[in-house]
């Protein structure tokens, strides 16, 4: 612990220079903005709640059509009107905090989305990215050697659009399930009793971000069973079951508030036009490898996390169950009306479930580490070139919404810069 806490703070100071450099040239009110669009209307909780007390008539007039219409000022009604649930503002918070007081101190715009607030979503995004790798680790290293279980970790920035979504564009909710559910998963690994006091909260917060997240909790319950002697359950204690599960139903409080606020129903369908419209023909080729962001086609390195299932990292049913899981995600993914999930860079819905495509590419790394010098230098190289694949188009890429065709030959442009 006395090495990991230096380091991470090393590693937060150069992800932020890296992320405030690139976001530098980005100008605020506009879409390359990281409060704009979906995550304006993920972060909108914050400044409503704190600032403006939930009163539609001091809220800045039109901030809603300035930030991409993530949320909406609905003059008719009177409310501040958003589709998105709480739980990303949850881990927002403590960085809206430090942002406000900032503004405060030094006499700046203190309206909630002034260039200190959405620095904010930065300085949130990085944190949680990192935090998530640092545990993904600590999981990791339990079953794999260390140096597998490093190099699976480093892969996931470097190699999948997790480094565009922690550092260029964070208001988005994957980075937070990311590090939510990495933190379940080292929760449940050195579980206590004790630890359901964290344990039930994370795993509302996790449905709360994403409803879908529910394929999310099934491979940690999947994971809870393959690594856990499950006699456990017989001796639970109630008092810490029962804390848990007041603190869950806390964490859940204000999205039905909410809810209540804006339609005068504790529950309600925020995407109501929106769904799974594409369930009996749904668009599974486009979804993994689609060049307008095809899962695989932006991550191809997790190619080998599925090779890597097949030496059965944890157990054999750990594999076939997660594998099936995957395959209920793609699935998903491919049956929502918008598929490819508008304005974006690669599959970013499956960033949520990277701490388990993690087990599968540790696997592999770790056979590879068993082979001859030749065939290490060759993944060696590969690797790098993945990594420069990645790292060069995310640097290159800033035209999201296109009046051409998205196709393999805009990818080349990119690349060729």
């Amino acid at each position: 612990m006395k090495k990991t806490i230096p380091l991470f703070l090393i590693l937060y100071a150069l992800g932020m220079f890296l992320s405030l450099n690139m976001n530098s040239r980005y100008k605020i009110y506009t879409y390359k903005s990281s409060m704009h669009s979906d995550a304006a209307g993920y972060y909108m909780y914050l400044p409503a709640t704190f600032i403006y007390h939930w009163q539609y008539d001091k809220m800045p007039k039109g901030m809603d059509t300035l930030t991409g219409y993530g949320f909406c000022l609905d003059s008719s009604k009177k409310i501040i009107h958003t589709k998105y649930t709480n739980g990303v503002a949850f881990l927002q918070l403590p960085f809206f905090s430090l942002a406000h007081l900032y503004c405060r101190l030094t006499n700046t715009k203190s309206d909630g989305f002034s260039q200190p607030y959405v620095n904010s979503l930065l300085f949130a995004g990085v944190f949680y990215m990192l935090a998530g790798l640092l545990l993904m680790f600590m999981v990791l290293k339990s079953f794999y050697s260390q140096t597998a279980s490093l190099i699976s970790v480093i892969a996931f920035p470097l190699c999948t659009n997790l480094y565009y979504y922690g550092m260029e564009h964070p208001g988005l909710a994957h980075v937070y399930s990311f590090f939510l559910c990495t933190w379940l998963l080292f929760l449940l690994q050195h579980y206590t009793h004790r630890k359901l006091l964290l344990i039930i909260p994370v795993c509302a917060l996790i449905l709360l971000i994403r409803p879908t997240n529910i394929i999310l909790l099934g491979m940690v319950i999947t994971f809870l069973a393959c690594t856990k002697d499950l006699e456990w359950l017989k001796n639970v204690n109630y008092k810490y079951l029962v804390s848990g599960l007041f603190l869950g139903i806390l964490v859940i409080l204000p999205q039905l508030f909410y809810w209540k606020y804006i339609s005068g129903n504790w529950i309600t369908d925020s995407y109501a036009g929106e769904g799974f419209t594409h369930w009996r023909s749904p668009e599974i080729a486009k979804v993994l490898f689609a060049a307008q962001n095809g899962f695989l086609t932006y991550a191809p390195v997790l190619l080998f996390a599925f090779w890597g299932f097949c030496f059965k990292p944890v157990s054999k049913w750990f594999s076939i169950i997660i594998l099936i899981l995957i395959a209920l995600i793609v699935y998903t993914n491919a049956s929502w009306w918008s598929w490819h999930f508008g304005c974006a860079y690669g599959g970013r819905a499956f960033i949520d479930y990277y701490p388990f495509f993690a087990f599968g590419l540790a696997a592999f790394i770790n056979y590879v580490l068993s082979k001859s010098k030749g065939i290490k230098l060759t993944f060696i190289i590969l690797w790098i070139g993945l990594a420069t694949y990645n790292i060069a188009y995310i640097y290159g890429f800033d035209d999201c919404w296109r009046s051409g065709e998205w196709d393999y030959a805009f990818i080349l442009t990119i690349l060729k810069g």
